[in-house]
């Protein structure tokens, strides 16, 4: 029986994905503790896991407000020097046979490497690949919007690195590089066919496909739509506080009856804040996004995985708005994979939200590859495929 210890953030977007490979691992006798706060401790331990705690809860800290890529640096780098003291006296200690950690919790590779103790990497998004920002004018605009300098957020994350090199006495900044991991093995919740230039990527890197719960249990709501009516579903995320002006861009865009429109603005927004709201509109902070999906023509979203995977599955079109070069990336390859249209912040205006959602509507070609990338999920292993990756590795290492 191996014990796995697994670090992850709390973050729905990247423990979700996860469950379903812990529940097979532990099905497979294998005593895992999994780190991930408080709020996730229910949903681990209905795996069969153990969940642990970090010594922290204030380590993690989000910004709703600033997506700036390097400021998030900064952020993750915080919550790195914060947790990694207690981290790596725990793991001295209990020295678990195998360490598993998200790709945004770099103190799982720290701790691996610096106790020589074999680690799994996961993935809930796409790994990172130079060609794949520099290739592509927009996801170059976005990049380098997402790193410019001038806002103090490069100081910041320069000096939180260099106290975290110093204070743990690592070797280099690579042992806390979260775009890239010395990993054996790295499990990746998508599939070969999303991934772009997926050459480039070696067998060491695992595609086992989305892991959805679409049985997952969500409160149910009335759907308010005419038996004429197309059905258009708009979500951006809850991570970053997305912009009033978006939405008031979307209600003035789809003002129309020939659409029923519901308008997820996550906790971020203020509900009164949008002004007077369409009488075909329905607004809500919270919405059962399943159920929604089931019933969708159309869904407009800021383009992370876990939308992404649903939309796919219940073969609805997309009109993407990243907020993020992660994102900016995923609506690139969704466009060239035909499943929807990329529209670009720096483009959006109400015209044009208005004609790309008329367009994947009324052109099909628009969304033909939709059948093609779910059929690579359904092509993919998912959970057992992964186990069977972890319990090569684990053969290979002589771990029982």
């Amino acid at each position: 029986m191996a014990r796995i210890w697994f670090y992850n953030i709390p973050y729905h977007g990247h423990v979700n994905p996860t469950l379903p490979l812990v529940r097979e691992l532990a099905a497979r006798g294998n005593e895992i503790t999994y780190f991930a706060g408080p709020a996730f401790a229910q949903r681990i331990a209905a795996t069969g896991a153990q969940a642990g705690e970090y010594s922290r809860a204030d380590a993690f800290v989000t910004s709703r407000d600033n997506n700036h890529l390097i400021h998030q640096g900064g952020l993750v780098a915080g919550s790195l020097h914060m947790l990694l003291g207690d981290i790596l006296e725990e793991v001295a200690v209990g020295r678990p046979d195998l360490i598993m950690f998200d790709v945004s919790a770099p103190w799982g590779n720290v701790a691996s490497r610096r106790f020589a103790i074999p680690s799994v990497a996961a993935y809930p998004h796409l790994p990172f690949y130079w060609r794949t920002t520099l290739n592509k004018p927009r996801v170059l605009r976005k990049t380098a919007a997402a790193v410019r300098p001038g806002q103090g957020h490069w100081r910041v994350l320069g000096r939180r690195m260099t106290e975290i090199v110093r204070d743990y006495r690592l070797r280099k900044f690579g042992d806390i590089n979260v775009l890239s991991t010395s990993a054996a093995l790295k499990i990746l919740f998508l599939t070969r066919y999303f991934q772009p230039y997926a050459d480039h990527f070696d067998s060491s890197y695992v595609y086992v496909g989305p892991t959805i719960d679409i049985h997952r249990p969500e409160e149910p709501m009335v759907l308010e739509k005419g038996a004429d009516q197309q059905l258009i579903y708009i979500a951006v995320g809850t991570l970053y506080k997305a912009n009033v002006d978006f939405f008031r861009a979307c209600m003035e865009a789809f003002a129309d009856p020939r659409y029923a429109v519901i308008l997820s603005i996550g906790k971020a927004v203020d509900p009164g804040s949008l002004g007077e709201i369409p009488p075909n509109f329905t607004v809500a902070q919270f919405v059962p996004q399943l159920q929604i999906l089931q019933a969708a023509d159309l869904f407009i979203t800021h383009g992370g995985m876990s939308s992404i995977n649903e939309a796919v599955v219940f073969d609805v079109p997309m009109v993407i708005v990243p907020n993020t070069v992660e994102q900016a990336i995923n609506a690139a390859r969704l466009e060239e994979l035909a499943c929807g249209l990329y529209l670009d912040q720096a483009d959006l205006t109400v015209e044009s939200l208005r004609a790309a959602a008329r367009r994947v509507l009324a052109e099909p070609e628009l969304s033909q590859g939709l059948p093609r990338l779910r059929q690579s999920f359904a092509e993919a292993g998912g959970p057992p495929m992964a186990a069977d990756a972890i319990d090569g590795l684990k053969e290979r290492l002589g771990i029982a």
